[in-house]
């Protein structure tokens, strides 16, 4: 059995073709990796000197055994990726643990209206109440209000991203011709790649002031964080979603168009209900992007206090979201506070990941659709 293991890690390894030395090449730089570890955990100071070792012994093993270290250089990437995310994700919750312990349920602390009233739909049953409901001075440390602002947020950059970005993917896949697709695609691509605090600082400068003149808004609101957040979601909404109506078959779109269906009815009826959850996978990766925004939210929100709409869904309201909510106050939070700050994170985290596990579920369906296989 173990030797069955050692031969199957070697072939994954090595490959079944190895050439005569590559064993040792492959060592070399997997030793001299370990001993830049090592190096850099216990004696900091000569880790440079050692990396430049393993750099060396790598590359020698490159031009002698270039398919082993290929191999290698693959599977310690692969490795140091997945340690990555562990170790991110272990630091996330342990550092929010304290947090959980101390307050508890009091972390979903309900305010109470003016009469003793609770409120917020049927959770004011469930979950406590009180007059405070964010100040670190006493004690109280409620995220309702920045959980509640996310969902306005993102509610909004859902009804922005999600009809421009389905029409956007349509007509780059269905309707514009080679050359104009070569050109759209990359442009709309282009808006992923401005910096977050560029879209926070434009939505506030023009989008801010025409809400002030149009709706006599006196300040910034969901709708501006939304319309902003949305606008930077829509590269991900359209990128994956042409990518979804390109890969539906074309003889599907081909007999449909011999049945005499027009083009917008095959597009209808034949592409849009094909590609569908890759579209449904798209809008969420999209409102993934939207909840876990940050500068673009702060440069807009700014550092207002944590406390709920009034009404609850007055989308030219404002208050912190989870994620500006930790890029306001990390820098100056004691360290109850800061604990707090990373259940906001461990939030976060859960939502964002659940979201992408979903969206590949339901693109992993589509291509099984896609093949017949379901």
């Amino acid at each position: 059995m173990i030797q069955q293991i050692w031969v199957d890690a070697r072939d994954s390894l090595l490959g079944s073709d190895a050439e005569d030395g590559s064993v040792l090449a492959v060592s070399a730089s997997a030793l001299a990796l370990l001993a830049t570890v090592v190096t850099f955990l216990f004696i900091p100071a000569l880790s440079l000197p050692v990396l430049v070792a393993f750099i060396a012994v790598t590359a020698v093993g490159w031009v002698t055994h270039q398919p082993e270290i290929a191999r290698l250089l693959t599977l310690i990437a692969t490795v140091l990726t997945l340690l990555t995310v562990g170790f991110i994700t272990y630091f996330l919750f342990a550092s929010a643990l304290p947090a959980f312990l101390e307050h508890g349920l009091g972390l979903l602390l309900i305010p109470v209206e003016e009469g003793g009233t609770r409120w917020f739909f049927w959770l004011g049953e469930v979950l406590p109440t009180g007059d405070s409901i964010w100040n670190p001075r006493g004690g109280a440390y409620s995220l309702i209000p920045s959980i509640w602002a996310t969902v306005i947020v993102t509610l909004v950059a859902g009804a922005v991203a999600g009809p421009l970005g389905l029409f956007g993917a349509l007509f780059i896949a269905e309707v514009a011709s080679d050359g104009l697709r070569e050109v759209i695609k990359p442009a709309v691509e282009i808006l992923a790649g401005i910096p977050s605090i560029v879209y926070g600082f434009i939505g506030f400068q023009v989008l801010n002031g025409f809400i002030q003149e149009s709706f006599l808004d006196d300040g910034a609101s969901f709708l501006i964080a939304g319309i902003v957040v949305g606008v930077m979601a829509l590269p991900t909404v359209v990128s994956v979603g042409e990518d979804a109506l390109s890969s539906v078959p074309d003889s599907m779109g081909d007999g449909s168009i011999a049945m005499g269906a027009t083009e917008w009815q095959t597009m209808k009826s034949i592409s849009i209900p094909a590609a569908f959850s890759g579209i449904s996978a798209a809008v969420i990766l999209g409102l993934g992007r939207a909840i876990g925004e940050t500068m673009a939210v702060a440069a807009i929100m700014g550092a207002l206090s944590s406390r709920l709409a009034f009404p609850l869904f007055d989308f030219f309201d404002a208050n912190t979201t989870l994620t500006s909510l930790v890029a306001v106050n990390y820098g100056s939070a004691s360290e109850s506070t800061l604990d707090v700050l990373f259940v906001a994170g461990v939030m976060l985290f859960v939502i964002v990941a659940t979201m992408s596990i979903i969206s590949q579920y339901i693109e992993r369906r589509m291509k099984e659709k896609l093949r017949g296989q379901a």
